[in-house]
């Protein structure tokens, strides 16, 4: 598995950034403070959160979110994680929060917690590290990515630490955490068969309670048999006295009916006599009532008799009110036109009004267009500045960077010349060489002070043409900058000039409209006018009609209300006559009625006194039920007694069962607990015998196998970077690194600091590649940060030759120095611009690439040295200082 690609936004000093990786060796090069590491910050940020370094420290001053995302792939499958954060203002301090955490597999996107994602990519990369979001992994830190400055850091741990790492790294360390496992698990199983014992000894009472409760259940049996026989006998004797109750209510059930059925007669027969009553009262009032009726009848048939005279009186008033209608409705059509010429006038005066106001209004906008386009006309400049030079600005921005980036070369010529003239001086004056200390003559070396200062002053000449180059240029885009404002401000005048000129002449059309709009509203009003004169005598004219229809309709309404009268009282004669007919038939149906009912009233007299005598003849037939009742009550309760006691000896039987099963259970209890505790017993021998012997052994043979192994690979490396055979790398039984002289061990600190860095880098490539050959790391990329802190250009090239030498499938180097192009198949260029990190790319497969001459002169150091140079020359610098978290 590999990095593919990461992707970056307000990280450090970057805005937004999209850095491919692919496979073989990738140069991230660039000056001093350009953001280099940060991208590999991003990187480890994505995969490990802010469990190496703070959020607020990587993320971009001021910005409110950030976020990075990493690409991973493994020829199969393509992985995406990408880690979200928002900045959050608390207790008077800004921090950073994770607001979104995202795992895309295949495309399949899977939102996870900080802890959720720690365990994906422990999975993913095959880390054996803690899944604690907050926890380090130094797995990362010393075998796949080297941290600026931190090369050495490996040297300078503690031997302790540096091994638990390393067998944690190799994996062996899980052997050691089974023994001791082991050992936890046998302590844990004696405990346990301890426990199993002290258990089954508490269970002893089980034995004696078996015994006592199996005597109780078999007096308990007997004694239940006798309770039965007993309780037979008062069963039948309850059954008995259960037939004579059932006798004693039969009969009493008998004269209850009888007195019942009396009881319902004499009730029948009050009913009746309370109906002839009623009926005799009723037949009275209904003849009153049909002597009244009779003279309503007589009054209603003369009110009646007017009825014909009232209907031709009612017909002549129709017809005249219709005449007078007719009339008024002749006059209708012209008021509505006298309605509509009125409404139509106030509207028109309302329309000139308005049209007077707008007239006004436009005038006013007129005015103050013409003065706004008098005002304009005055501004600014009247014609467009000529331009100084045809180039863009772009074109001179390129041609400026271009003069600088000359500047800077010819600058970096001329400090070579001086150092190689100050070289020779020092040579000349000291008699000796100052790297070799071998004697020389002055005289042989005068013809080369003279070349390195003829050199010199045609290196200061170049620098000054440069420099008057980088002028001109910057003369001539200040020109331009400066005819580009004049220009935008002579636009924006004209535009402002052409915008006036349009309001004036809309203000010109809208005030000649609003004119014409006011002389038509006004002929309209006018003509309205006289059509409203014109039919002024309607109104007259209508007033007397709707008079003379008014008198008409009440002459019609009196004669209506009297023929309606008559017509009512005709109506109530009629109704009189049917009620009349009506209270007649039901005179004599209610007369039947009272006939029947004085009939069936004396046969159920004779019925009730044959009811009497026979219930008198029955005696007290409920007091020989209350006997019977109780005497069964008696043979009740002696049964009941029965059945308790036996209930109390079944209950007593069923806790003897129970307690004997409880006591069959504690003892098949007692003796599997004894059974488990001399297994356990059995278990916890072996575990912290020959199980943990074996897993020590295991880890100690598989510890002597990678340490062979690493050995191996560290001293092969060693030697690779060096190419010294006077030193060889080596290190103890704790993987302390050291080297020998001549046989002699010399501990890192004596060494030098290009020595120092090469057995560290050593170590780092040796241990990862011990790690990976295990197969516990699926992760195939190694990244180093400014790796060659304190090389010689001997050992950059020897570096190179290892890389290509141990064909790792993906290296990526941050440095910012340019002689490293050589080494890389890729290299990615990082700048400052405007204090932003801005990033570009280009393929690199040698010296001589397009990426390596863009260098200026220190593409020169890319190339290999010569035979001629000394072996164990080195160029020292001073080392940096910035620390990890610190911006680059």
């Amino acid at each position: 598995m590999q990095i593919r690609r990461v992707r970056v936004r307000n990280i450090r000093s970057y805005e937004s950034a999209d850095v491919g990786l692919p496979a073989g060796t990738t140069l991230i090069a660039g000056d001093v403070g350009a953001g280099k590491s940060s991208l590999l910050y991003a990187i480890e940020m994505a995969l490990f959160g802010v469990a190496e370094i703070d959020a607020t420290y990587l993320i971009r001053h001021g910005a409110p979110h950030a976020e990075v995302e990493v690409e991973l792939e493994d020829g199969e499958h393509r992985t995406t994680l990408r880690r979200r954060f928002r900045r959050v203002h608390r207790r008077g301090r800004d921090t950073f929060e994770p607001e979104r955490i995202t795992f895309r597999a295949d495309g399949a996107e899977t939102a996870y917690s900080a802890t959720e994602l720690r365990q994906r990519v422990i999975e993913l990369l095959g880390f054996p590290d803690n899944p604690n979001p907050q926890a380090h992994s130094d797995l990362w830190r010393w075998a796949v990515y080297v941290p600026q400055e931190r090369m050495r850091d490996i040297l300078s741990a503690r031997p302790q630490e540096r091994l638990e790492t390393v067998r944690k790294a190799l994996g062996v360390e899980r052997y050691r955490l089974a023994a001791e496992n082991a050992q936890e698990l046998a302590t844990d199983l004696r405990r346990t068969a301890l426990a199993r014992r002290a258990e089954a000894d508490r269970l002893q009472h089980f034995d004696r309670e078996h015994a006592e409760w199996t005597v109780e259940s078999d007096r308990l049996h007997v004694e239940r048999a006798g309770l039965a026989d007993a309780l037979r006998e008062r069963e039948r004797a309850v059954a008995t006295a259960q037939a004579e109750r059932a006798s004693a209510e039969m009969r009493l059930r008998e004269s209850e009916a009888l007195a019942t059925t009396l009881d319902s007669l004499r009730r029948e027969d009050a009913t009746d006599t309370r109906a002839l009553d009623d009926g005799r009262r009723a037949t009275r009032e209904r003849h009153v009532e049909v002597e009244r009726l009779v003279g309503e009848a007589e009054v209603e048939g003369r009110a009646s008799a007017e009825l014909a005279p009232l209907e031709s009186a009612r017909a002549q008033a129709e017809a005249a009110r219709d005449q007078a209608r007719a009339e008024l409705d002749a006059l209708a059509e012209p008021s509505r036109k006298l309605a509509e010429s009125r409404a139509v006038l106030a509207a028109e005066s309302r329309r000139v009004e308005e049209a007077s106001a707008a007239q006004e209004t436009a005038t006013r906008d007129l005015e103050h267009a013409r003065e706004q386009c008098e005002v304009v006309l005055g501004e600014g400049p009247s014609r467009e500045p000529p331009a100084p030079t045809a180039k863009t600005l772009a074109q001179l921005d390129a041609e400026l960077g271009e003069a600088r980036r000359r500047e800077r070369a010819t600058l970096e010529a001329q400090t070579l010349a001086q150092r190689t003239l100050s070289e020779l001086d020092e040579l000349l004056r000291a008699g000796s060489c100052p790297r070799c200390g071998q004697a020389v003559e002055a005289s042989a070396f005068e013809p080369h002070r003279d070349e390195a200062r003829t050199a010199l002053a045609a290196a200061e000449r170049d620098h000054q043409h440069a420099v008057d180059a980088g002028d001109r240029v910057e003369t001539e885009r200040r020109a331009r900058e400066r005819f580009e404002r004049a220009h935008e401000r002579w636009v924006e005048v004209e535009k402002r000039r052409q915008m006036a000129s349009v309001r004036c002449s809309e203000a010109e059309a809208v005030a000649r409209a609003a004119s014409t709009a006011l002389s038509e509203r006004a002929r309209e009003r006018d003509g309205t006018r006289q059509r409203l004169e014109e039919l002024g005598s309607v109104e007259d004219r209508e007033r007397m009609a709707r008079s003379g229809l008014e008198a008409r309709e009440r002459e019609l309404h009196d004669v209506a209300l009297r023929h309606e009268n008559s017509a009512r009282a005709s109506e109530r004669a009629r109704g009189i006559a049917v009620a009349l007919a009506a209270l007649r038939a039901e005179i004599g149906r209610r007369e039947q009625e009272l006939e029947a009912i004085s009939r069936r009233s004396g046969e159920r007299r004779g019925r009730i006194d044959e009811l009497a005598r026979e219930l008198s003849s029955h005696g007290d037939r409920a007091g020989s039920l209350a006997d019977a009742e109780r005497n069964l009550i008696a043979a009740q309760a002696a049964l009941d007694a029965e059945r308790r006691i036996l209930v109390r000896v079944e209950t007593r039987l069923d806790e003897a069962a129970r307690r004997i099963a409880e006591a069959e259970r504690g003892r098949a209890e007692r003796s599997e607990l004894l059974r488990e505790a001399e297994e356990i017993s059995g278990k916890a021998a072996w575990t912290s015998g020959p199980f943990r012997s074996a897993v020590l052994t295991m880890e100690q043979e598989l510890l002597a196998h990678a340490q062979g192994a690493f050995e191996r690979s560290f001293a092969r490396y060693f030697a690779a970077l060096l190419d010294d055979p006077a030193l060889q790398a080596r290190t103890d039984v704790a993987f302390t690194p050291a080297v020998t002289i001549d046989g002699e061990w010399t501990p890192a600190e004596a060494l030098s600091g290009g020595e120092r860095t090469s057995l560290a880098l050593a170590f780092r490539l040796a241990l990862a590649h011990v790690v990976r050959s295990l197969g516990s790391l699926k992760l195939e990329t190694i990244l180093l940060d400014e790796p060659t802190d304190g090389f010689s250009p001997e050992q950059v090239v020897h570096m190179g030759e290892l890389l290509d030498e141990l064909a790792l499938p993906q290296v990526v180097i941050v440095s910012h120095e340019g002689e490293l192009a050589a080494i890389a198949d890729r290299v990615v260029r990082v700048e400052k611009r405007d204090g932003r990190s801005v990033v570009s790319g280009g393929n690199a497969s040698g010296p001589t690439t397009e990426a390596s001459a863009r260098d200026g002169p220190d593409s020169a150091l890319a190339t290999p040295p010569t035979s001629s140079a000394p072996r164990r020359a080195r160029r020292h610098r001073a080392p940096r200082t910035l620390a990890p978290d610190a911006p680059d």
